[in-house]
């Protein structure tokens, strides 16, 4: 059965984003990238936004676009617009639990699985709590050893990640993590060695807009 959710962007508990943890070690420039992105996060208490995403694990790849809803601290809703499994839809509201349906001819199959079943993940394995923004920030910052610089690119600021670790990040060496004039996250990247496994943008941004609870129990 295919898989029917994921997200490029929602951590199962969106950590504390106010300090660097230990784990990762950031420069100057990121701790000040970092700070903005706080800055501008706690001002967020819900958003919507297009996820266009490409992933590739072996030689498989998986392209998709999806609509998101997100309501502080957890509430999240993902539906495939685009791609792989077209038409298939995800709720979730913390926990380890997410409930959704296929794309196609499986729409009528309504599932409630593990947030880590294959089945509920991207094809990396990326889960419906890994797409809001402060789970991406989160993703970077609790990398154990990785460490972090930032460059800026015009009105955005790449945060680049040498990752120490990559057994412990699917095989990940280094990382991208872009974020937009306002200090949110634009897109975030992924490669092992020279291959890039991840891309994930982020577009149609609107901040702080009214979602109703009813968009979240599928």
């Amino acid at each position: 059965m295919k898989r029917f959710v994921a997200a490029a962007a929602a951590a199962a508990g969106i950590a504390m984003l106010g300090a660097q943890p230990a784990s990762a070690t950031a420069s100057a420039a990121a701790t000040a990238a970092l700070a903005r992105f706080d800055a501008a996060w706690a001002k967020v208490n819900s958003y919507t936004a297009t996820i266009t995403s490409h992933e590739a694990l072996g030689t498989k790849t998986q392209d998709r676009v999806y609509d998101l809803y997100f309501v502080k601290p957890y509430d999240t809703r993902m539906n495939v617009i685009s791609g792989d499994d077209h038409g298939a839809e995800a709720a979730y509201q913390g926990g380890d639990r997410v409930k959704g349906h296929h794309g196609g001819f499986l729409s009528f199959l309504h599932l409630n699985l593990n947030i880590h079943n294959p089945q509920a993940t991207s094809l990396r394995g990326t889960t419906i709590a890994d797409a809001n923004f402060g789970a991406l920030v989160d993703h970077v910052r609790g990398l154990a050893g990785a460490t972090l610089d930032a460059i800026p690119d015009g009105d955005r600021t790449d945060i680049n990640v040498a990752v120490a670790d990559p057994s412990a990040d699917g095989n990940v060496t280094r990382e991208r993590l872009v974020l937009g004039p306002d200090g949110l996250p634009v897109e975030i990247d992924q490669w092992e060695g020279d291959t890039q496994v991840k891309l994930q943008t982020y577009s149609d941004v609107k901040l702080n807009v009214d979602i109703p609870a009813s968009e979240f129990t599928l």
